[in-house]
């Protein structure tokens, strides 16, 4: 998925895009932990990110970059002008709607939750269909009907709801290298998508755990029978079991004959990578920023859960229209400060017609 404004800047600002498209790639790749900014180094991309920014800015606006850019009196003169200002803002919202896809829907998330996009102010609309069958009747030779049947879908709408991110970076800090709009934009990034996470995280957890299906206390039996009904009534879509590494380690044979030798996959990953059939995938443990609890992490180790991705996910995501950004004039604040607000529209809810269970309590 990409967004309109997105082609149109890729088009018209080649040498900028193609920079932090780079850049957000070695990025992802160092947090996944695969090598990363081998032939530049993080800091040398920054700085040419920077440089390429200031010099769009200055295309776009129209107004040109001070002659002497060592020259911070006339920097910040640049950067206080309103309509140079507006285009930073406007390039930087692109900016993170260029690099947002790409951080969306990895790892655990893409497991339970499906993401569409539509425009600002429009809605997304999903239809849900009927799992269940036809009643087929013994009739005689002679009956020419039996009784009529019909199944219905669901509809169900959803619209955006607007959330703001407040920093206190200004332009000026980035034209004279104090602060990278890269650094920025990847955080900013990073912090809607750990956001979007916790909203599905939460409404995945408050389905399942009015589901049917759920139980309490791990055995063999109960794990292998809940995968059984997950794929059955997901119209044979075969169910995975998810959880983080912690809750893993308890899907276990309960056989206490059963030995693990050194080299054995539970041994060297810590968990099963299938049990009885059934593919065992672990979802990464994120850190909670919203706790207050030191250290806190968001997903539930005691918690294992049954899903079937190939079947309707879960939760649904809908994202509405592009990033805007608005900045305060030089001096609103009486300490000077200047922050910037971000701003992007989105929804959680578990609207489908999957089933999914869950294990809980577990030690």
């Amino acid at each position: 998925m990409e967004f309109m404004n997105v082609k149109k800047f890729s088009e018209c600002s080649k040498d900028l895009y193609d920079a932090m498209k780079a850049y957000s790639l070695n990025y992802n790749n160092e947090r996944k932990g695969i090598k990363a900014f081998s032939e530049h180094s993080k800091e040398e991309m920054q700085k040419l990110i920077n440089k390429a920014f200031a010099m769009e800015v200055a295309k776009q606006s129209g107004v040109a970059l001070p002659v002497d850019m060592s020259d911070k009196t006339e920097i910040r003169r640049f950067a206080n002008h309103p309509t140079v200002k507006y285009f930073a803002n406007q390039i930087q919202d692109v900016m993170i709607d260029m690099i947002l896809p790409e951080t969306l829907l990895t790892g655990s998330l893409k497991y339970i939750a499906d993401m569409k996009f539509a425009d600002l102010g429009d809605s997304i609309t999903y239809d849900i269909k009927s799992n269940s069958l036809f009643t087929v009747s013994k009739a005689g030779y002679r009956q020419r009907t039996t009784n009529q049947q019909k199944t219905f879908r669901t509809t169900v709408t959803m619209t955006g709801e607007n959330h703001e991110i407040t920093v206190g970076t200004t332009l000026f800090e980035i034209l004279t290298n104090q602060a990278y709009v890269a650094e920025e934009v990847m955080k900013v990034a990073r912090s809607i998508e750990t956001k979007m996470l916790f909203e599905a995280y939460d409404a995945f957890v408050s389905a399942v755990g009015a589901s049917p299906l759920t139980v309490s206390n791990y055995s063999e039996k109960s794990l292998i029978n809940m995968c059984e009904k997950v794929t059955a009534y997901n119209q044979g879509r075969k169910a995975v079991i998810l959880g983080t590494p912690v809750a893993l380690k308890a899907v276990l044979p309960t056989n206490a004959n059963y030995r693990y030798l050194l080299d054995d996959e539970y041994v060297r990953l810590g968990h099963l990578m299938s049990f009885n059939g059934f593919d065992v995938i672990p979802m990464e443990q994120v850190a909670d920023p919203y706790n207050n609890t030191p250290y806190s992490l968001k997903l539930d180790d005691t918690k294992i859960y049954v899903v079937s991705p190939a079947s309707d996910k879960i939760i649904k995501i809908g994202v509405f229209g592009g990033t805007f950004s608005h900045t305060d004039n030089a001096y609103d604040n009486a300490n000077k400060t200047i922050e910037t607000t971000t701003e992007k529209a989105w929804n959680t809810a578990c609207i489908t017609n999957s089933v999914a269970g869950a294990i809980t309590g577990i030690q």
